[in-house]
């Protein structure tokens, strides 16, 4: 199973992953098993928790059933110093390199420094910015950086349309 071959790549809610064609995004302290499919990471709003979660997270990651690694990121108006979720995000990027499965990006104010990251990087795996609500002309630089991006209930029709179908993704982002 790939990303591509899902109908939604991000909810929080395990009954709509089971047997059906979502991404279940798990905490750190739930663990996958093989009747869905998930994401695994730190949201940037729990950085401080990292030196606890990150062992849960790793572990998690390696399951056959999980996809991709996130939600995580960088949230520059909510969670701890952006320094601390920085680091912790370099963490997740890592691993998304090394296990070859794609980023889940959370991301907040930080544009800039999400497209320098990237750059500097260069990654091998897919970065898929998770329910993008931006504009067209912010869509569009994303896009021109190599960014994917994924689109929930809410979004910018315009900048849906100009996101091209191999680099557009849909999801539900429900919560329980």
């Amino acid at each position: 199973m790939t990303l591509r071959e899902l109908d939604n790549i991000h909810t929080h809610v395990a009954d709509e992953g089971r047997g059906a064609s979502a991404l279940v995004n798990l905490e750190p302290e739930q663990l996958p098993d093989s009747a869905g499919w998930y994401s695994t990471g730190i949201h940037p709003w729990r950085a401080a928790e990292a030196a606890v979660l990150w062992p849960l997270v790793e572990s998690a990651a390696r399951h056959p059933h999980v996809l991709a690694i996130g939600e995580c990121g960088l949230d520059a108006l909510r969670g701890p110093d952006m320094a601390l979720q920085r680091e912790v995000f370099l963490k997740h990027i890592g691993l998304s390199e090394a296990l070859g499965k794609p980023l889940l990006i959370h991301a907040v104010r930080c544009w800039p420094e999400l497209i320098a990251l990237r750059h500097n990087l260069n990654p091998a795996q897919e970065w898929i910015i998770h329910g993008f609500r931006g504009k067209a002309e912010l869509a569009a630089e994303l896009l021109r950086h190599g960014f994917s991006l994924s689109f929930g209930l809410k979004y910018n029709e315009d900048a849906f349309r100009l996101t091209p179908p191999e680099r557009r993704y849909r999801e539900t982002d429900t919560v329980s």
